[in-house]
This record gives C-alpha cells, sequence and structure tokens, in this order.
C-alpha cells in the first residue's frame, strides 16, 4: 500500500494536558504513521470549544464542521477516520464526499452501544465502521447497511505501554481496580472491600480519587493483580480499553469471562472468572503461586503487544478500507 494522507478526526484531549496520553486515538495515530503514512489529528472538541468565547462544544458545532471541511479542501486525504466525531454533521460528510468522490470515510467505537442516535444516519455514508464489538452484536444493532461492519481490538503501544510489571520484586497493592462503581459494578466492587486480610486499591469512584496519566500506570505496577470489569461483560467480544492497558503493562488480569474473548487472550494469558466465589478463589491461588502469576502475566504482555500492538492493528484497518483482501488471518476475524 502507497503512502496516504489521513485525516484523523478525534477526540486527542489536548485541554487534558497529556491526562490521558494513553487513548485510543493517540494510538491510533501512532500506528498509522509507522506503517508510513502522513497523519493529521484534527482534535474535533478542543476546536469546537476554542471557537468561542463560553468553551462551549455546543456553540463550536459550526465552526469546527467548517473547520473539518477547510482542512478536507488542503490536504486532500485519501482517508477520513473518525473516532466518535458526535459533533460532526452528517451533511459535512456529504459535502466532503462532493469536494472529493474517491475519499473513504471510516468510523472507530469503543464504548457501549448506549448513546448512538448519529451513527445510524453516518453508516449511509461511511465505507467501514470498526467498534471493539463482535460484529454478531454490530449487524443486530444496526441491522443492514451500506457501511462494512467490523471489530477490531483495542490496541496497545510500544511507546506508551512499556511497563513490564511481571518482573518488578516488591508491591505495593495485592489487587488494583481502576473504575467507576456504577450500579452495573456495585455489587461485585463492594465485596472487595471485604478481602481485609488483602492490600486492594480501589481508584476512579470519585473525584478525590481519579488517577491519570504517568501516575494511573504507575500505580497498577504497582499491584501483583488487576481487576477488568466492563460495565457490560455479556457482549460478544466487548471489553473497554482497560483490559489492554493492564495486560501491556504487565500485570496479571482477571476478567470476568466475556463471550469470544478467547479469540484474543486464552486462559494463559488472562484469569478468567464465572462469578464472584470462582473470582476469589482464584485471587488467591495467583496470590499465593507468585511464579505461576507471573508466567501469565508475561503471556498476557506478550500476546497484547505482538496481536494487539497499534502498528498491526491499524494495518488491518487500513487493509479493510482499502484492500480487495487483507495480508494475513486476524485473529479476532476466526468465528465472524
Amino acid at each position: 500500500m502507497s503512502s496516504l494522507r489521513i485525516v484523523h478526526c478525534a477526540n486527542f484531549s489536548e485541554s487534558k494536558n497529556g491526562a490521558v496520553y494513553y487513548a485510543i486515538d493517540r494510538k491510533l495515530s501512532n500506528g498509522l504513521i509507522r506503517n508510513g503514512h502522513f497523519v493529521y489529528d484534527f482534535s474535533y472538541r478542543e476546536i469546537a470549544k476554542n471557537s468561542n468565547i463560553f468553551k462551549s462544544k455546543k456553540f463550536g458545532i459550526k465552526k469546527v464542521n467548517e473547520n473539518l471541511i477547510e482542512v478536507i479542501k488542503n490536504i486532500k486525504p485519501h482517508l477520513l477516520l473518525l473516532g466518535h466525531s458526535e459533533l460532526i454533521s452528517h451533511e459535512s460528510l456529504e459535502k466532503i464526499k462532493a469536494i472529493l468522490p474517491d475519499i473513504k470515510i471510516a468510523m472507530w467505537w469503543v464504548d457501549p452501544f448506549d448513546k448512538i442516535e448519529h451513527i445510524y444516519k453516518r453508516l449511509e455514508i461511511v465505507d467501514v465502521f470498526f467498534a471493539t464489538t463482535g460484529i454478531s452484536k454490530l449487524r443486530e444493532i444496526f441491522g443492514n447497511v451500506s457501511a462494512k461492519l467490523l471489530f477490531f481490538p483495542n490496541p496497545c503501544d510500544k511507546s506508551i505501554e512499556n511497563i513490564k510489571s511481571y518482573e518488578k520484586k516488591e508491591y505495593e497493592f495485592d489487587l488494583i481496580y481502576i473504575g467507576r462503581n456504577d450500579n452495573r459494578r456495585k455489587n461485585f466492587i463492594d465485596k472487595l472491600k471485604d478481602l481485609k486480610d488483602l492490600k486492594i486499591a480501589l481508584f476512579g469512584n470519585s473525584k478525590d480519587n481519579l488517577i491519570y496519566g504517568a501516575k494511573y500506570y504507575d500505580t497498577i505496577s504497582n499491584s501483583k493483580i488487576a481487576l477488568n470489569f466492563s460495565r457490560y461483560n455479556d457482549i460478544d467480544m466487548y471489553s473497554s480499553d482497560r483490559i489492554i492497558q493492564l495486560t501491556s503493562n504487565g500485570i496479571l488480569t482477571m476478567s470476568p469471562r466475556i463471550p469470544k474473548y478467547e479469540l484474543l487472550f486464552s486462559e494463559n494469558e488472562v484469569v478468567y472468572f464465572d462469578s464472584y466465589n470462582d473470582f476469589k478463589e482464584k485471587l488467591y491461588f495467583y496470590l499465593e503461586n507468585d511464579n505461576k502469576r507471573r508466567e501469565i502475566a508475561k503471556n498476557g504482555y506478550l500476546k497484547a503487544h505482538e496481536s494487539f500492538n497499534s502498528t498491526r492493528v491499524s494495518k488491518y484497518m487500513l487493509e479493510s478500507i482499502f484492500e480487495p483482501n487483507i495480508s494475513q488471518k486476524y485473529e479476532w476475524e476466526i468465528g465472524h
């Protein structure tokens, strides 16, 4: 594939001053560049907010759409890659297609499908829609659409996730969980507080204990075991990007058993559990069997960086958009 010009319209969280530098938008841009392509990052929310004195996204919608069209005219990209991009209008995408009839437009999505009104209309004009949700579920949600619906895995990045926690000799915590203790997780997470004999760290449930940036990775790497627990654990192949942040930094990761997730991580790379009692039994087992804990953590680390690195994931995305046949069989395609 020859070098492409790509406009990547995503969040990039510039106003957070690097606090979420490990977000997927930056990883994908990194991977696209490593594959030899020019990438122009278009931080749509920041442009919208900075276009008016109130720093309001709502008041900046008109301006951000105008700016995106101007960027397209200036760069003439081969691909417009959209992140969640909820401020970008369908009318703007139609104008872009009119300006560049041969441009490809693709979109990626990494959240549950709770607020998706803007996606339905968009699938009439988008060539490929990627999501961290299994294809069967995507077809159930969206039905028969013209856009190609594809799964893609949460990527890691060697320049971002480079801690090998399994090599550490000393840890501050036995178990760590970072995430909101909302209604879907409250019952399970509250039970962790009963494990009084363990050093357990719970972060993310209030403004007082949120952790971001380098502190986030430093903290999780100081735990022997980390819990991945998404809002939804019963959707084919769906998990929040927490699971890749944990595995790719070499922490033994425990997760509820997610349908078809063994296509991504095997039982020797992530420890799956079926209930709280199963979780508790396995938690104590791996705390008492240090060599086995380190072995599985290392396996998860190697799998994450070999299979789900941003260079490989972005290559898969580009091949799926531009090529009639992809160059290899990717693990996550098996069974679809």
